[in-house]
């Protein structure tokens, strides 16, 4: 999977190479908060990413999220009598479009690639129970105001879709699934 991705990131940088050289390009950092619902239960996941902007239209980058507030699996371990809690992370590769570039106001779709861990843990002890790798698909919709030449703000909803899961714990697929109410901060000039 690493290797996929390295090779599909490296490919993308290339061929937008040339086209770049004669457009102009920006970039910026951003931290990222996601409101989202994961086992029925209310959760923050946080998080950051990073773009390269070509010709103020098509940004291209990676992100990193992880789970910041404690969702319990209503599972019980048999030895401690104490219910499994979840935590779950992933990051991969951003693809995004600005509709229009250069306005005040802006609107965007944005897609992330990547994969993950989801882990069960015990509150106060740090063994890990069981863990699983997920391929994770999140496409995204976001309006964009422009606060200063350096800071944009962006609203946006997204959809996080899991692959490649195989049921632990009685937690299925779409327990990890579902919409994110997304809050942006971008720093930087484009």
């Amino acid at each position: 999977m690493t290797k996929t991705i390295y090779l599909i990131t490296s490919a993308v940088i290339l061929s937008t190479s040339v086209f770049a050289q004669n457009t102009e390009s920006g970039a910026y950092a951003a931290p990222v908060l996601k409101y989202t619902r994961l086992i029925g239960q209310p959760a923050l996941i946080t998080g950051g990413k990073g773009g390269w902007i070509i010709n103020k239209r098509i940004a291209l980058g990676a992100g990193y999220y992880v789970l910041t507030t404690d969702v319990n699996s209503h599972f019980t371990d048999d030895q401690s009598d104490q219910n499994l809690f979840v935590d779950i992370n992933y990051g991969g590769l951003e693809f995004e479009y600005l509709v229009f570039p250069g306005n005040k106001f802006n609107l965007s779709f944005n897609i992330l690639l990547g994969s993950g861990g989801l882990n069960f843990y015990l509150k106060n002890v740090t063994r890990k129970f069981s863990t699983r790798n997920l391929l994770v698909w999140e496409p995204q919709l976001n309006f964009e105001i422009e606060l200063y030449e350096w800071l944009h703000t962006d609203l946006g909803l997204s959809y996080r879709l899991i692959s490649a899961y195989k049921e632990l714990y009685d937690i299925s697929k779409n327990d990890l699934q579902g919409i994110n109410i997304l809050l942006i901060f971008k720093f930087g000039k484009y």
